[in-house]
């Protein structure tokens, strides 16, 4: 009876140590759950993925003139930094076919590397790497909703690149070195919030591990940036954020803050609360309780790794920073503070320090479980919102290839997906048959594709996508070819002053007009 009783608890020790294959199998369970809602619909409700796609595809054929992608865009690649994932999905989109489903597999890798990319900077700081059980339910975040990819893929990259620097700090390479160099150039080419707070993360981890260096050794220490920050002031010096008027932007850069308390009120918006229903909120609780859990004060031997834990603070208190202190806009980009929430949920795992035992290990298949739970409810979400698309395939369908659309989306809310998923849908007509598609972010300065000026449509000002009623039939009705509507409107019922449509097909809430 003594034995077996010994018996139980060794086996209940080994399985909640660290290094047990438990937590192996647990990571990858979470990471391909995640994926799994992304490939199990033909539609995702994600605002902008219609605009992304649409990018792509005109990459990916800029050389088909089926497709025109040359008659109505240039390439403006030496003023934007929103490139590297517009070119690694034209480059996907060849042996995958489509530009939706090069899009698909980026968000997967996104997805995978999510959790992996944590890890591998708890390895290098000398952490628990079960911590890395976290960043599975971050993946399914308000950024991912709203469609913010570059962002969104910027965050693994991120934390990765983060781990080579504290593992060059620890023990110099100049082989970690070069790929810390080349990390840090790629991140300011996939967004630039994010490389905002990764550079001085990394240049404090850098001159900081394993203990404060010297001043004189700090310019050796930083000697990775060097490149991208030449890459940085070419930027600027052709920047359309400083100077939105060589881009043709003439819209006000108003720069504009939020209220604190307003900022600590949309924590919650800002990470988790995406869907309709209130099972994204019970993840966030999870998570929230599952951190108090590993935070509670108990016994625990001397702590090895507290200089790097100090430094996770640092990095934490920095994101936080931005989130309140940072602007909510400037000029066209809006939402800019609440996406260091994101940072911070990430980094906020780094100061945990789990018991050993059970007191350490059921907090983090508290974890686990809520990942798991998070991607159940995705997969159901997505589903759901694939239903309310309905038949805009069919529709979509009967336009010609090469063409001018406009979209008139009346109806861009969904009763289960926040953010209005609809509001860009016309954007799936130019990844799908070229052409051009309006409302498009060949409109904003920041898009690495811009109108050519005498191809392009008439000017409307800025915002003017979500008012579908801002058509004007004598003016944009005389350069388009169809109009895209979603909602049970007649938009051509009372016969509007410029040239007369025709109904090409109606189904459900969709209509395609043919102009005459």
């Amino acid at each position: 009876m003594l034995d077996s009783t010994v018996t139980s608890v060794a086996t209940t020790r080994r399985w909640t140590d660290a290094d047990h294959p438990l937590w192996t199998w647990l990571l990858r369970a979470c990471a391909a759950a995640m994926v799994l809602p992304l490939w199990s619909t033909a539609h995702l409700p994600f605002t902008d993925l219609p605009q992304h796609v649409a990018a792509i595809g005109t990459l990916r054929h800029w050389w088909d003139p089926a497709w025109k992608s040359q008659q109505y865009f240039t390439l403006a690649l030496g003023q934007t930094q929103y490139l590297l994932y517009y070119l690694a999905g034209a480059v996907l989109a060849f042996p995958f076919g489509t530009a939706e489903r090069a899009n698909l597999v980026l968000l997967s890798l996104t997805a995978v590397a999510f959790p992996y990319s944590l890890r591998a900077l708890l390895r290098a700081l000398k952490l628990d790497q079960r911590l890395a059980l976290f960043a599975g339910t971050l993946f399914w975040s308000q950024a991912l909703l709203i469609g913010f990819f570059n962002y969104v893929s910027a965050m693994p990259l991120m934390l990765w690149a983060l781990s080579l620097a504290v593992e060059d700090a620890q023990a110099r390479s100049v082989r970690t070195e070069l790929w810390l160099a080349v990390a840090a150039v790629l991140l300011f080419y996939l967004h630039l919030s994010a490389f905002l707070w990764f550079a001085p993360a990394a240049a404090l981890a850098s001159i900081a591990l394993p203990r404060f260096a010297p001043a004189r050794a700090w310019p050796r220490r930083l000697l990775w940036l060097a490149p991208v920050v030449l890459l940085s002031l070419f930027w600027l010096w052709r920047s359309p954020v400083v100077h939105p008027q060589s881009v043709g932007w003439h819209q006000p850069m108003t720069v504009t803050f939020e209220d604190p308390a307003t900022s600590l009120h949309n924590v919650s918006d800002a990470l988790l609360d995406i869907w309709r229903g209130p099972q994204d909120e019970w993840c966030l609780l999870a998570l929230v309780v599952a951190a108090l859990l590993l935070a509670w004060p108990q016994r625990r031997e001397p702590d090895a790794s507290a200089w790097q834990r100090g430094l996770a603070a640092a990095w934490l208190a920095f994101a936080v920073l931005l989130y309140f202190a940072f602007p909510v806009s400037i000029g066209w980009m809006w939402q800019l503070n609440e996406r260091y929430a994101l940072v911070g949920a990430l980094v906020l795992p780094l100061l945990f320090r789990p018991a050993r035992g059970l007191r350490g290990a059921l907090p983090l298949l508290l974890v686990a479980a809520t990942s798991l739970f998070a991607a159940g409810n995705a997969l159901l979400e997505v589903r759901a919102f694939d239903e309310q698309v309905g038949p805009f395939d069919q529709v979509l369908s009967h336009a010609q290839p090469g063409r001018k659309m406009i979209g008139m989306i009346f109806d861009q809310n969904s009763p289960t997906a926040k953010f209005s998923p609809f509001l860009h849908f016309q954007s799936y007509y130019r990844a799908r048959m070229g052409g051009l598609s309006s409302f498009s972010f060949a409109e904003l300065p920041q898009s690495p594709l811009r109108y050519r000026p005498e191809t392009a449509p008439p000017v409307k000002p800025a915002g003017w996508e979500w008012h579908a009623n801002a058509f004007r039939n004598d003016i944009d009705g005389l350069y388009y070819d169809y109009v895209l509507v979603h909602g049970l409107v007649d938009p051509f019922a009372n016969r509007p002053r410029g040239p007369a449509w025709h109904l090409l097909d109606r189904e459900g809430t969709w209509a395609l007009y043919e102009k005459d």
